[in-house]
């Protein structure tokens, strides 16, 4: 068994497949770590998605009071104070920022013309409030579509090095399948470390994270120099496993 005080989670290609519901395997075996010790879930998602996903699918009778969600990259964190779950802080954008934000990713998706000839499924971009996330073939794009668009992000390296031209005052991380986050500046997946140190009264390196995107500017990757203890892992039935290495 791997001694942990807390452990945090991506979602998508970690918990679950990109969008997708929570297995009923992983549903008990993630339910079963609530038991053993505090868990996050880290992601760029809304909270209303991962309610979807996620808590939907989990025990009546799950330790919600050990669960902590981090939505749009961590952003916000929402806890359970003992009947719902609340927001213990948010850090939005102004309305002229996010208008800044969508021009700039218009204009970069009409340079690289990586989209021109690609379909959208859903909106591909989306104003999360606290975080505007480019989802380049849309929101709810098929999974074998997405795997597909570009598996070695360089498509979404170029975009990102042109959007890091454009609005540099704010910050720009690679996420799932196809997608790029931009929150504001100094928010991201490293606040989530953070807090949960804070909370806990303990160090980084006394904590584990979970993730796909661990290589270098994607949006798990940022956690490293915290000192946080990482896990790479390949997809949601890869995760199964690591998680029974903390209960078992």
């Amino acid at each position: 068994m791997i001694k942990t005080h807390a452990v945090l989670f991506d979602l998508d290609d970690t918990l679950t497949d990109s969008k997708q519901s929570m297995t009923e395997e992983m549903a008990i075996t993630f339910s079963k770590l609530l038991n053993v010790a505090p868990v996050c879930i880290v992601t760029g998602g809304m909270f209303s998605q991962i309610e979807k996903q996620v808590i939907n699918f989990l025990p009546v009778d799950a330790n919600f009071s050990n669960l902590f969600i981090f939505p749009q990259n961590a952003a916000e964190c929402i806890s359970w104070n003992g009947g719902k779950f609340q927001k213990e802080y948010s850090y939005a954008f102004k309305e002229d920022e996010t208008k800044k934000i969508i021009h700039a990713i218009n204009k970069v998706l009409e340079e690289t013309g990586f989209v021109r000839d690609a379909p959208a499924f859903g909106e591909r971009i989306e104003n999360r409030g606290a975080q505007v996330t480019l989802s380049a073939l849309g929101q709810q794009a098929p999974v074998d579509l997405k795997k597909t668009w570009d598996p070695d992000q360089v498509k979404r390296r170029i975009m990102r090095e042109k959007l890091l031209k454009l609005i540099p005052e704010f910050q720009i991380g690679i996420g799932g399948g196809t997608s790029i986050d931009i929150t504001q500046k100094n928010i991201d997946k490293t606040l989530s470390i953070k807090w949960m140190a804070k909370h806990l009264g303990v160090k980084p390196v006394e904590m584990t994270y979970v993730g796909d995107a661990l290589f270098d500017g994607g949006n798990d990757a940022v956690v490293i120099p915290t000192g946080v203890t990482v896990i790479e892992t390949k997809n949601a039935k890869d995760t199964i496993g690591i998680i029974n290495s903390f209960i078992n």
